[in-house]
């Protein structure tokens, strides 16, 4: 009698150590199905430079300034990444459109896209002028809506990208425009919504409350580098997002206000001042780390 108990308790225990071995089987089959999407935030001081990545795709938002080209694409190839799918220039402040011009001249792009004005910095024009060295790489000004889809494997992803809703205004109310006609762009991934939101300031983010579209993500980049303004809770209270990535650092840090405001809202916040801030996502889950360099 005891050893055919001993017999039995023994086929149990294999049977499950059978279907453990089954379900850790079939979920590392599946996390090879579903490529993760990763947004790697770099610590180049008070600038943007953004790297998303699946297997089969990637692309930078912003490139930092002029000085960080070859601390870019150093980064790019330690990831792998010989060649962008795509650069989305926001806007043609310096500290975001800096090493475009040096990008695509030694990494290269498919295509650029960029919003519909013309910038006035030196780093603009050179950005240009690499544009004209290639002609292979498909350039489009964003005036409206426009949305990409993100091969990720069987997990939906798309980039939507949205231009400013009525530029003439911001151009006739700011002195220094840039900052406005920030391309707004939004991943989606599965469940989960990315937004990244330029330099934008108070005419436009006065636009995208008012506009129809539903602004609500879980992950939100910060505007113009955590600088505080009165409409950045309101846009925070439209968001409402878990997570918060701010690229800050040198002698332009995120503004305590801007910190309080995350802070009540319960909303994590990580800044590039403390090193490089990397998301990743299965389109079910979010995690963020901080790397210290």
């Amino acid at each position: 009698m005891e050893k055919k108990r001993i017999i039995a308790v023994g086929i149990l225990l294999a049977a499950l150590v059978a279907v453990w071995l089954g379900i850790r089987q079939f979920a590392g089959s599946d996390e090879k199905k579903n490529p993760v999407f990763t947004i790697t935030a770099l610590p180049v001081g008070k600038a943007d430079a953004l790297i998303l990545k699946t297997d089969d795709w990637a692309a930078m938002i912003d490139t930092g300034e002029e000085r960080d080209g070859s601390y870019i694409r150093e980064t790019l190839e330690a990831a792998g990444i010989d060649h962008l799918n795509l650069l989305l220039v926001t806007h043609f402040d310096k500290d975001h459109v800096g090493s475009a011009a040096e990008l695509l001249g030694t990494v290269g792009a498919d295509q650029v896209l960029m919003p519909d004005y013309e910038g006035t910095r030196p780093e603009y024009a050179a950005f240009l002028s690499a544009l004209e060295e290639h002609p292979e790489t498909e350039v489009q000004r964003i005036t409206g809506t426009e949305t990409l889809e993100i091969p990720a494997g069987s997990v939906n992803t798309s980039l939507t990208i949205y231009a400013a809703d009525d530029p003439e205004e911001i151009q006739d109310t700011d002195g220094e425009y840039d900052n406005d006609m920030s391309l707004v762009a939004n991943v989606t991934c599965g469940e989960k919504q990315f937004l990244f939101t330029g330099d934008i300031e108070k005419t436009r983010i006065r636009q995208m409350l008012e506009s129809q579209v539903d602004w609500k993500a879980d992950w939100i980049k910060m505007p113009h580098h955590g600088r505080y303004q009165k409409k950045v809770e309101k846009l925070l209270e439209a968001v409402n997002p878990f997570y918060a990535v701010i690229c800050d650092g040198g002698d332009q840090l995120a503004e305590e206000e801007t910190l309080d405001a995350l802070k009540k809202r319960q909303i994590k916040a990580w800044e590039t001042a403390d090193g490089t801030v990397v998301t990743i996502t299965d389109g079910k889950n979010i995690k963020v780390r901080q790397e210290n360099e």
